[in-house]
């Protein structure tokens, strides 16, 4: 490379002289009062608007086969209309067949 390809790279520059370059620190924080922490945490909880993951589970292709383990989580098994989106058993003769 010749040097009137070469573009200066200020930066390098600035990431040594902070005390040039940096900007001024912003204002501290405010600490809260202790009437502020009790204020702030006042209220009614909110509901979620999603459903719990047990709940959310149970859609077609999936079937529930109980709690599992110490912690009793659920668990569950999915059948070949989970894993591709298409009931076998919907067929336009109701048979199965196409």
């Amino acid at each position: 490379m010749n040097d009137e390809s070469q573009q200066s790279n200020p930066s390098p520059h600035r990431s040594f002289h902070p005390d040039t370059y940096a900007p001024k620190p912003d204002r501290p924080r405010k600490v809260p009062t202790k009437q502020e922490k009790a204020a702030s945490g006042e209220g009614t909880p909110s509901e979620s608007l999603t459903p719990r993951g047990e709940d959310r589970g149970k859609s077609r292709g999936m079937h529930d086969t109980g709690r599992r383990g110490q912690s009793r989580r659920p668990s569950g098994t999915k059948d070949a209309s989970a894993y591709t989106g298409v009931d076998p058993d919907d067929s336009p003769a109701g048979d199965g067949s196409r």
